[in-house]
């Protein structure tokens, strides 16, 4: 049997080259794949070509270009960027959805039969109209607007929770109280956060180790995901939990302090933190339902395993990754 296309967009972001990391692993040369990348020459691309990877040029608003680009592709993997710089632009008028729907429309022109694109919940819809959130409620409506065409076998979203690799942003860490670089006055690292709501069962997902497995092993039985939403989970903790798991294989003192409303949470006007300060909101009146219904890695745990066994993957590898195994790997020799 010939192998099958895979095209990746955003090839060179963190979602894309996990997604071709690992789909590029597998020892049963069941897929060929391709990236798209608005710059070839970036360091990240090149890094791509030098592995073999096939890179196409194509920017996302150019259809004709995407078309190019996922001709002969049987599947194809989609992560569109909320906080892309031509959406800083005050002026600029066109939405994430709006984007997403050239994506789509050039991949059904394409002939791909199965369409894999990292969407969300609905903040507007789980919290019945309560609280708009744009990069949740567009990129839901993408994964929606692709099941709508009935042109693909199989359209699967699987939604990446809260980034493992967020703590180790330096600039991050100050928004959310210095931890787990900046002590506060007394040596204490503090993670300083609203709450999450509900059970406080926060989905952290770590991106470079679990999720490109978790999406290849949504590429070997599509079907069976159809329509679904699958919840990119590595982890499940509290926050406060967080900075246990941190405290116990670091050594270093660390506690949670809660902020008590999610508004006073500041921001500094950044549009992408001011994302996350809404996500706060939202999961509050969402009672913690980050998707809309409650947290599990039942799922994801076990695509993680059939998506690493097909890499050639085995024991521990094979496994999602936990806060303690991260913290220890990242944090636990310095």
């Amino acid at each position: 049997m010939s192998p099958k296309q895979i095209t990746v967009f955003g090839a060179t972001g963190a979602q894309g080259s996990s997604v071709i990391r690992s789909l590029s692993s597998n020892t049963s040369a069941l897929f060929t794949l391709r990236g798209i990348t608005r710059n070839p020459d970036s360091a990240s691309a090149k890094q791509l070509a030098a592995s073999g990877i096939e890179l196409v040029k194509a920017d996302g608003w150019d259809k004709q270009a995407l078309i190019a680009a996922f001709t002969s592709s049987w599947g194809a993997f989609v992560n569109t960027n909320s906080d892309d710089a031509v959406f800083e632009n005050p002026e600029e008028t066109r939405t994430e959805l709006d984007l997403g729907k050239i994506i789509v429309d050039a991949a059904v022109e394409a002939g791909v039969e199965v369409f894999v694109y990292s969407g969300m919940a609905s903040a507007r819809e789980v919290t019945n109209g309560k609280l708009a959130l744009a990069a949740f409620d567009d990129k839901h409506a993408i994964g929606e607007y692709a099941k709508a065409t009935g042109a693909f076998k199989a359209v699967v979203i699987p939604s990446a929770g809260w980034y493992f690799e967020n703590f180790l942003v330096p600039d991050v860490a100050p928004i959310f109280g210095g931890f787990p670089f900046a002590p506060s006055e007394d040596g204490t690292l503090v993670l300083r956060a609203p709450r999450w709501g509900g059970n406080e069962d926060v989905g952290f997902i770590a991106i470079g180790d679990d999720y490109g497995d978790i999406v290849h092993g949504i590429f070997l039985e599509p079907e069976k995901y159809a329509g679904d939403l699958v919840q990119g989970v590595s982890d499940i903790r509290s926050l406060a939990g967080v900075v246990a798991a941190f405290e116990k294989v670091t050594g270093k003192k660390s506690r949670y302090e809660e902020i008590p409303d999610w508004h006073d949470l500041e921001v500094y006007g950044i549009r992408a933190l001011e994302t996350i300060k809404l996500m706060f909101g939202f999961v509050q009146e969402a009672g913690g339902k980050y998707w809309g219904v409650e947290t599990e890695k039942g799922t994801a745990a076990g695509l993680k395993r059939k998506g690493a066994e097909a890499g050639g993957k085995s024991g521990k590898e094979v496994e999602l990754l936990t806060l303690e195994g991260w913290f220890e790997r990242e944090f636990g020799g310095k």
